[in-house]
């Protein structure tokens, strides 16, 4: 082959793969996301018990007493690694105050008024609580190089919390001043439980290395709840883990840090 036609065979295939090239660097960047959000998470009934008797007498007087979990704000902080376009896998911190809210009724009078005004205390009463959920998972998204990329992920981690969900306690006045009748105690008052997470949600370029994030979760976590009445108050009454379905929706603000081949980030 001649000199000159070598010379062609060599224009024409520079000009006919420009863009695979061009495609090849893309898959080969990096992206490493750090993320800032809040939102809501919505409350869940936790536990319920019909018929609780708080006194050493007989009949004695008994609470119907139940207690939810209250809807509260979250904040996450968090980040994530694509090391192609698709998959990635995330990191993060999320701040729930698992916070409680208290019910009870008065199934069973002897007549005693103190006992009246201790579940004239519990009805009603709220227990905020600090709740920190630190979780990792995966991560695969759609569409990373337009405006809109939607995405779905998993996570699973642990969930801290520094507030009973068992302990319940009223109030009534004496002489000496407020005393306390502890319904049902608790020798835990901050335990650790697992937590899962399912999210779909979208982001949105809003600016070169930021994005506006939307997503909607199911945050699975474990809480202790009270499964049965104890024949008196003032003890630890039978209890078991169980995963409660805590549906939250938050929005977030992500600065992207790219690296592509031969730049660093």
């Amino acid at each position: 082959m001649h000199l000159r036609e070598l010379a062609w065979v060599g224009l024409v295939t520079s000009l006919a793969y420009p863009s695979n090239a061009s495609s090849q660097a893309t898959k080969d960047q990096a992206r490493l996301i750090f993320t800032v959000s809040g939102g809501v998470v919505l409350g869940k009934s936790l536990w319920s018990v019909p018929a609780q008797p708080v006194q050493f007498i007989t009949p004695a007087d008994t609470f119907a007493l139940g207690r939810r979990i209250r809807s509260n704000i979250a904040i996450g902080f968090g980040g994530t690694y694509f090391p192609g376009e698709t998959f990635g896998v995330s990191v993060e911190g999320f701040l729930v105050g698992l916070g409680f809210e208290d019910s009870c009724r008065l199934a069973f009078s002897s007549g005693s008024g103190d006992v009246a005004t201790v579940c004239q205390s519990i009805q009603g009463t709220t227990k905020s609580a600090s709740a920190v959920a630190l979780w990792a998972g995966p991560i695969l998204r759609a569409y990373s190089q337009r405006l809109i990329s939607p995405y779905v992920r998993g996570k699973v981690g642990l969930v801290f919390s520094n507030q009973s969900s068992i302990r319940t306690v009223g109030r009534f006045p004496t002489s000496q001043g407020i005393s306390e009748l502890v319904v049902y105690d608790d020798d835990h008052e901050s335990r650790v439980e697992p937590a899962l997470g399912l999210a779909a949600g979208f982001t949105a370029a809003v600016a070169k290395g930021y994005q506006l994030r939307w997503e909607v979760r199911d945050n699975i976590m474990g809480v202790q709840r009270v499964t049965a009445a104890t024949p008196q108050a003032r003890v630890v009454p039978p209890h078991e883990r169980a995963f409660k379905h805590l549906f939250s929706m938050t929005i977030g603000f992500d600065v992207v840090l790219e690296r592509r081949r031969g730049r660093r980030y």
